[in-house]
């Protein structure tokens, strides 16, 4: 009877040593996940200050901006290229939506036809946005 008594504990020792070892290694893999999405939100802020930059830097090709309002000629011909091209002169490597909003948070429609420039994997209140309006 004693020897059952033995083998039991030793058997239930092995099962918390795995429980242990399974939520180590879940710990260990959240870390390391968790970790990832903090670098690509940083990469993500880069990106959007490359734009940033980019769109009101005068002398810029992509410069929307002129003496302190939109070029919307200027977004136009912008909204003409593949977005591709764009994104090769803007030099970002991620997704992006150049779009303008009111002093109320609410969405523009440029020339009563699009919402923004750039990947239609990116949604302005779920409008894509590269999409164009028909009027």
């Amino acid at each position: 009877m004693n020897n059952i008594l033995k083998n039991s504990q030793s058997w239930s020792i092995d099962i918390v040593l795995a429980v242990v070892l399974f939520m180590g290694a879940f710990f260990l893999f959240y870390g390391l996940l968790s970790g990832d999405q903090e670098v690509k939100v940083e990469n993500l802020r880069d990106d959007a200050s490359i734009v940033i930059k980019q769109v009101s830097t005068e002398g810029v090709p992509v410069n929307i901006i002129d003496k302190q309002q939109i070029n919307l000629s200027r977004m136009n011909e912008l909204k003409n290229l593949s977005y591709g091209e764009l994104r090769r002169m803007l030099r970002i490597e991620g997704d992006f939506c150049i779009y303008l909003e009111d002093e109320k948070g609410y969405l523009i429609i440029l020339n009563n036809s699009y919402t923004g420039i750039g990947s239609g994997n990116i949604n302005l209140s779920k409008i894509p946005c590269n999409e164009t309006f028909k009027p």
